[in-house]
C-alpha cells in the first residue's frame, strides 16, 4: 500500500448485494490485477442498501486500506451510483464492474492492455449469458429495438462493464444531464472505442436485485434519452388507426347496408379518442423527462464517505507479497459476513 496515483479505479455500485460476493470480488481483483503489476483502488458505492450490506461495506472499508466507500443518502439507481463512483475516482483509467461477479474481473488486464495501445473506451460485449430465459429474451429484444431507433449507435448486448480513460470520465462529468443512461452517453461521446467478447456467467451467490421493473425503467430511460422516434410514430399510428376504422366501417356497411348512423359515430369517436390518448400520453412521457432535467436536481447525494482509500492509499504489487499474512484475516471476515448472511 502506498500514496500514489493509481493506474486503475474499479467502481462497484452495490445495492443489497450478498456480502460474500463483495469479499470474493476483492480477492479476485487482487489475484488478477496485482499479478500484472496494476496499481489500483476500489470505489464501492452503496446505493441505499439495507442494514446487512451496509454493515458489510463498512467492515470492508475498515479492513482494506485501498477501498473507498461512498454511502449515498438513498437509492438513486444504478446509473447514478456508477456516476458517483466515477466522480470519486483518481485512476488514470476507470472500470465499472457489477458486484455479483457475473462479469469476470479476469477480463480487466486485457482491457488495460487495449487501453495502453491507445483505446479510450473498451466495452465488454456479452457473447453468451447465463441468466433466466425471460431476462435473456428481454435483453435480446431491448438492445435491438434501442439500436434501431436510437440517434446514436449503441453497441448491442453491451452492459456497463467497460473501461474508460480518465479524459472520457472527465467528458462524462461535463455533460449537463442529470438522469444518466451511460450505455448511450459513452458511445455519444465518441473517442476511440473497441469491444471485446465476454461470457457472462451465472450468479453463484445470492439473488439478483435487478428486477424486471428496474430493467424496464432502464429501457425506457435509454429510449427517451437517445431517440425521438416514438414522437414521429404518433402521426403514423393515427393514420393506421384511421385507415383501419374506415376499412371496418366499409366492411360493416357492405355486410349490412341499413347500418344505424350511431355506429358510424361510435366507431369514429373510438378511433379518434384512441389516437388522442396515445399521442398525449407519449408527449407527456417526454415532457416529464424534460421537467426532471429542468429542475436541476443532482444525479445523486452523498450521505458519507469512509475508507482509507480517500487518504490516497492504493493497492500495489507489495500487497501481493504480503498477501499470505492477510489471508487469515480475509477468511475470518468472509466467515463473519457469511454467518451474518445465513442468519438473515
Amino acid at each position: 500500500m502506498q500514496l500514489a496515483t493509481p493506474d486503475l479505479s474499479v467502481v462497484v455500485a452495490v445495492y443489497n448485494e450478498d456480502p460474500r460476493n463483495l469479499i470474493r470480488l476483492l480477492q479476485r481483483l487482487e489475484e488478477v490485477l496485482l499479478a500484472v503489476s496494476i496499481k489500483y483502488e476500489v470505489v464501492f458505492v452503496n446505493d441505499g442498501s439495507g442494514e446487512r450490506t451496509t454493515r458489510a461495506l463498512r467492515e470492508i472499508a475498515g479492513e482494506f486500506t485501498y477501498v473507498k466507500l461512498i454511502n449515498l443518502s438513498r437509492n438513486f439507481g444504478q446509473q447514478a451510483a456508477i456516476t458517483a463512483g466515477m466522480d470519486h475516482s483518481d485512476g488514470r483509467a476507470v472500470v465499472n464492474i457489477d458486484s455479483d461477479l457475473q462479469d469476470p474481473p479476469e477480463l480487466i488486464p486485457k482491457m488495460m492492455e487495449l487501453w495502453r495501445r491507445g483505446y479510450d473506451v473498451i466495452y465488454a460485449t456479452r457473447s453468451t449469458r447465463k441468466d433466466s430465459v425471460p431476462k435473456r429474451l428481454f435483453a435480446f429484444l431491448y438492445y435491438r429495438v434501442l439500436s434501431s431507433v436510437s440517434a446514436v449507435e449503441i453497441p448491442r448486448d453491451t452492459g456497463d462493464f467497460r473501461l474508460l480513460d480518465k479524459k472520457v470520465v472527465e467528458a462524462l462529468r461535463s455533460l449537463p444531464e442529470k438522469k444518466r443512461f451511460l450505455r448511450g452517453l459513452v458511445p455519444w461521446l465518441g473517442f476511440k472505442q473497441v469491444g471485446i467478447a465476454v461470457d457472462r456467467g451465472a450468479r453463484e451467490i445470492g439473488e439478483s436485485t435487478y428486477t424486471i421493473r428496474r430493467l424496464l425503467r432502464l429501457a425506457f430511460d435509454g429510449i427517451l434519452a437517445f431517440s425521438v422516434a416514438p414522437l414521429f410514430l404518433i402521426p403514423v399510428a393515427g393514420g393506421i388507426l384511421g385507415a383501419l376504422g374506415l376499412v371496418t366501417l366499409a366492411i360493416a356497411f357492405a355486410v349490412e347496408p341499413t347500418i344505424q348512423p350511431f355506429v358510424f359515430v361510435m366507431a369514429g369517436l373510438l378511433i379518434v379518442s384512441g389516437v388522442q390518448v396515445l399521442s398525449i400520453g407519449l408527449v407527456a412521457i417526454y415532457l416529464s423527462t424534460a421537467l426532471e432535467e429542468l429542475r436541476g436536481r443532482p444525479t445523486y447525494l452523498v450521505g458519507e464517505k469512509l475508507g482509507k482509500g480517500f487518504e490516497g492509499n492504493i493497492a500495489t504489487p507489495d500487497l501481493r507479497e504480503s498477501r499470505d499474512s492477510r489471508v487469515n484475516k480475509e477468511d475470518s471476515l468472509t466467515e463473519a459476513l457469511s454467518a451474518a448472511a445465513a442468519s438473515r
